[in-house]
């Protein structure tokens, strides 16, 4: 229970923010409005995948697919920052 906790708390908070992020830099708004977009999504994104690491069976598997969508997430905002 604990371990399925903190993958939704460690991989949840950087997965947030990675959403957000290739979202800012794939919209094509104001600096402002991307501000608050972002801080009106990161937190609902952040709960939804802290709730979606209690649906698996075990922690292993929590951890596994959580990082399975956290790795290509990371790797989009690298080459969209690298183009910016």
């Amino acid at each position: 229970m604990w371990s399925r906790t903190f993958a939704g708390l460690i991989i949840g908070l950087l997965l947030s923010v990675s959403i957000v992020l290739n979202l800012n830099l794939l919209l094509p708004i104001k600096e402002d409005t991307m501000l608050l977009i972002g801080l009106l999504l990161a937190f609902p994104i952040w709960a939804g995948i802290q709730v979606w690491g209690y649906s698996f069976t075990s922690a292993k598997k929590a951890w596994l697919k959580l990082s399975l969508v956290l790795i290509p997430s990371v790797l989009i905002n690298a080459v969209l920052l690298s183009l910016r």
